[in-house]
Formats: structure tokens, sequence, C-alpha cells
């Protein structure tokens, strides 16, 4: 068994009953739902954040951004920044 097996190991032993207290309602939800929806309510978190960030006033976002333009707009990069994870859901 090669280190990182064994410390994953380790990992599982230490921690697995305490989380899976915790966690084993909402997996046995998710168990039933399936994957397409298991991807789809991720996409949706992500499209709602950034809903949210693009409903922020512009003044309260950029209140120290050295020049005004779409370049210095954090909505925008914050926007570009979520785009890959978003395709990293749908196409895997």
């Amino acid at each position: 068994m090669n280190l990182a097996s064994r410390i994953s190991a380790g990992i599982d032993a230490t921690f697995r009953g305490f989380f899976q207290r915790i966690f084993h309602p909402i997996n046995d939800i998710f168990l039933h739902i399936g994957p397409f929806w298991w991807t789809l309510a991720a996409v949706l978190l992500f499209l709602g954040a950034i809903l949210w960030v693009w409903t922020l006033r512009k003044e309260y976002v950029n209140l120290d951004a050295p020049r005004q333009g779409i370049l210095y707009d954090l909505r925008v990069w914050t926007i570009l920044s979520m785009l890959p994870h978003i395709l990293i859901y749908i196409i895997f």
C-alpha cells in the first residue's frame, strides 16, 4: 500500500463515523435522485451565484477600482471565473 492510500485509509477511518452521521440524510436523498439532478443542482447553484453577483451595484463592488470600465468590474471577473466550474460540471 503506497503512502497516499495509507493516508486516505487513515482519514477514512478517523472521520467516516462522524461525517456519516451528519451527511447520511442528504446522501440518501441524493442516491435516489440520480446523477443528472446532481449536476443540474450544482450548475443552478453556480448560476444563482452569478445572477446574485450581477445584481450587486457596480459602485458597491468596485470601491477601490483604479479606473472605470469593464476590465475593472469585479462582477465580470467573478462570472468569468465561475464559467469553467460550470463547464466541468456539465462535461464530467
